[in-house]
């Protein structure tokens, strides 16, 4: 760095860190948990009303660039990087929980659902489950409901988890457990109950209205139930401490 107070004379390399000014010992970022809910909330209502708007534009107009911004059923788009930005918020509140809680045997639950949403942001972001979807329906020539055969390998590893959790989440208070058993009914059957709908109407010559109305449906279930989750697990930290604090080591 150059002291422009001493005539071009290079200062020491300890007063600054590249352009962020003399190193300090701490800085506290301030975030409150009640704005970030409320704009989760809006967002995720703002975007469910385009996504169902948008599937009649579709079936009148036909597809445009428009529409696939908010179509989500489509990928690249708002909604699936909303959906992205609530599997990933999950993802770091459970590993917050889970380094707060004292019990070990509570802890290790916590991991392991910062764990398996960790698992599901990755397949959101490479779109893992319809390429699985696609290599089963090619090796078992599955039609109909089952169309979409992700469900095939989804829904018996969901039913595992829902057994092995069951004693976890019939230990936890309310109203955390009510919140997360809605959030797993509004994202399990938004992704994987209205699959089955959703596959019987699918036509791949020909895009219906009603197709797009269900993916709808289903999609947007899938976002109220992370957004309960989210909302729920900023809440539940803040009732358990007033602040959360990461420090960056060297």
């Amino acid at each position: 760095l150059v002291n422009p107070t001493s005539g071009g004379r290079r200062a020491s390399r300890t007063t600054g860190v590249g352009d962020l000014g003399p190193r300090t010992e701490g800085t506290v970022a301030t975030i409150s948990a009640r704005v970030v809910s409320r704009a989760i909330w809006f967002t995720v209502l703002v975007l469910i009303v385009a996504t169902f708007v948008v599937q009649f534009i579709r079936n009148r107009s036909g597809r445009s660039t428009v529409v696939d911004l908010l179509d989500s059923d489509q990928k690249l788009n708002f909604p699936s990087a909303m959906k992205i930005v609530l599997l990933l918020g999950a993802t770091v509140l459970f590993l917050v929980i889970a380094i707060t809680v004292q019990d070990r045997w509570h802890r290790i639950r916590w991991y392991g659902m910062s764990a398996v949403f960790a698992l599901l942001t990755i397949d959101e972001m490479t779109y893992m489950h319809q390429r699985l979807s696609d290599v089963l329906h090619d090796f078992l020539g599955t039609s109909g409901p089952l169309k979409f055969a992700w469900v095939l390998v989804y829904l018996p590893l969901l039913a595992v988890l829902m057994v092995v959790y069951l004693p976890f989440w019939r230990r936890l208070a309310n109203p955390l457990r009510t919140q997360l058993l809605i959030a797993a009914l509004g994202f399990a059957g938004g992704s994987g109950g209205i699959e089955f709908v959703k596959s019987e109407l699918f036509d791949e010559h020909h895009w219906k209205l009603s197709f797009g109305l269900v993916a709808s449906a289903s999609d947007s279930l899938e976002l109220i139930g992370l957004a309960v989750l989210v909302t729920a697990l900023l809440a539940t930290i803040g009732r358990a401490t007033s602040s959360v604090t990461v420090a960056f080591t060297r």
